[in-house]
């Protein structure tokens, strides 16, 4: 299968699908990570969400921007 295969197959599936699959992968991942290691991607995330709440967020056009992607 090519990469494109896999775009077009994820792009088809309903939401609830890609969610539970990033889910599995999201847990994967967190098995090799040590518990300090979780607790600092915790704590980022915590700062990130704390930054959206207070409407410091990026869209994803900005973000996109910031890295060059655009």
């Amino acid at each position: 299968m090519t990469a494109k295969e896999v775009l077009e197959s994820v792009a088809a599936m309903p939401a609830a699908d890609w969610i539970e699959i990033q889910s599995g992968i999201a847990e994967m991942l967190a098995a090799r990570f040590s518990a300090g290691e979780i607790s600092e991607v915790r704590e980022a995330l915590a700062e990130a969400e704390g930054e959206f709440a207070r409407g410091e967020g990026l869209s994803g056009d900005e973000m996109r921007r910031h890295f060059g992607l655009r």
